[in-house]
């Protein structure tokens, strides 16, 4: 199984835009043996695509069964790829920060919330909510569990997802560093953070074309090792065979 991570432009309240992100990638590598294309956390919104009003933002968020995500389950049937993006997600009268995987049937692969509350200002609601544990989820022959962002910089959690021995850790988030403090200081923190996981764990981060804004990139981390990258400031798509 051949996966590819997405470093993609992404803009913050425009989920048109951010969509036809998907699309362009999609109709890149429809001829290729890549079998998933992973985008980042927020992905759909942007992450810092809400204004904390809850009135306001439940208008912005989607629910599984939304038009925009009947649209994406459409496109990835018609281009024969599976999809992973992070969005924010309505259900049950609360907001999440979620991350959906839909494969080449179009079909809801696995949705995962983010349980770690790091996502929200702290002026937000009760409405926005957080997820409660780590999961697996069987796809194409291999297992897999989703973590976003600060999910891994729990210890608990940290081990939680360690204990469940996955052939694979997707790991969407958000970190806007600068380029070169990323590559001084902050890139050996994030590879020592998720070294006692076993599985390779898949960093997405999508570029934010704004000062002071994320400047993707993508990671393949494992053991404390990075097997591949798409280094920060690049964008496209970084390819990992499992």
């Amino acid at each position: 199984m051949k996966i590819g991570l997405v470093s993609s432009k992404n803009k913050d309240g425009d989920i048109n835009y951010n969509i036809k992100q998907i699309e362009n990638y999609l109709v890149q590598y429809a001829n290729s043996d890549i079998d998933l294309l992973c985008f980042g956390e927020s992905f759909l919104q942007g992450f810092e695509g809400l204004t904390w009003s809850f009135e306001e933002d439940y208008k912005i968020a989607l629910s599984i069964n939304d038009n925009k995500i009947v649209e994406l389950k459409n496109k990835a049937k018609y281009y024969n790829k599976c999809i992973s993006f992070g969005f924010i997600e309505k259900y049950k009268g609360n907001l999440f920060s979620s991350n959906l995987v839909i494969d080449k049937k179009g079909e809801i692969v696995d949705i995962f919330k983010r349980v770690s509350s790091g996502w929200k200002e702290p002026i937000a609601s009760s409405y926005y909510k957080e997820g409660s544990e780590f999961h697996i989820f069987k796809f194409m022959n291999k297992t897999f569990a989703t973590a976003i962002c600060g999910d891994l910089w729990d210890d608990k959690r940290l081990h939680e997802i360690k204990a469940l021995n996955v052939d694979m850790v997707l790991w969407p988030l958000y970190v806007d560093f600068a380029v070169k403090e990323w590559n001084e200081k902050f890139l050996d923190e994030y590879i020592n953070r998720v070294k006692d996981i076993n599985s390779p764990v898949c960093m997405i981060n999508s570029l934010v074309d704004e000062p002071g804004r994320a400047n993707g990139g993508c990671y393949v981390f494992q053991k404390g090792k990075v097997l591949k990258s798409l280094p920060m400031g690049n964008l496209g798509v970084l390819e990992f065979e499992i």
